[in-house]
């Protein structure tokens, strides 16, 4: 008896690590990978992109960089599910294919997102605790969102043409 459980372990934990490598229900989540910066057309300094690189890129971009435990299921699929949602959210590699308005509401919720503390959660930067944001910083990427939703609200009400207006025309 004790032998037939341990050959139906050994089994199940093979046919899981396969079925973690072949099985992917959120589609070709890593397949997906970008050679452009963030926020392409968006004006932000340097320093507001390296914390967005350093707390938001993994989920909110197709510069996801993947560890090894996220090759296993059933850990695989939670993660691939969460960058999926993430991206589908917002993904600031696209950034520049965003419509004006949809810029405006993305920083507008960005902003929110970080000031009240719900970006980047508290599931992710329990693993990752660099990804952390100091206060200065939340107050930073508000700071950034804020104004640079205001500049795209003046770019809006001018008229005046912008990348956003081209790429339609």
């Amino acid at each position: 008896m004790k032998k037939f459980l341990r050959t139906s372990l050994v089994t199940a934990v093979i046919i899981l690590g396969v079925a973690s490598l072949l099985i992917h229900p959120y589609g070709a989540v890593r397949a997906h990978a970008s050679v452009e910066p963030l926020l392409t057309s968006a004006v932000v300094d340097t320093e507001t992109v390296r914390i967005l690189e350093r707390s938001c890129q993994n989920c909110h971009s197709q510069n996801t960089e993947w560890p090894l435990y996220s090759y296993f299921a059933p850990v695989s699929w939670l993660i691939e599910s969460d960058v999926h949602r993430a991206r589908s959210h917002m993904n600031l590699s696209g950034w520049s294919q965003y419509s004006l308005e949809e810029k405006q509401e993305l920083l507008a919720e960005m902003g929110a997102a970080v000031r009240s503390r719900q970006m980047p959660p508290s599931r992710y930067t329990a693993m990752h605790g660099s990804a952390k944001l100091s206060e200065s910083e939340r107050e930073r990427i508000y700071q950034w969102a804020r104004g640079e939703r205001h500049r795209l609200k003046a770019l809006a009400t001018e008229g005046a043409p912008t990348a956003d207006k081209a790429a339609t025309q």
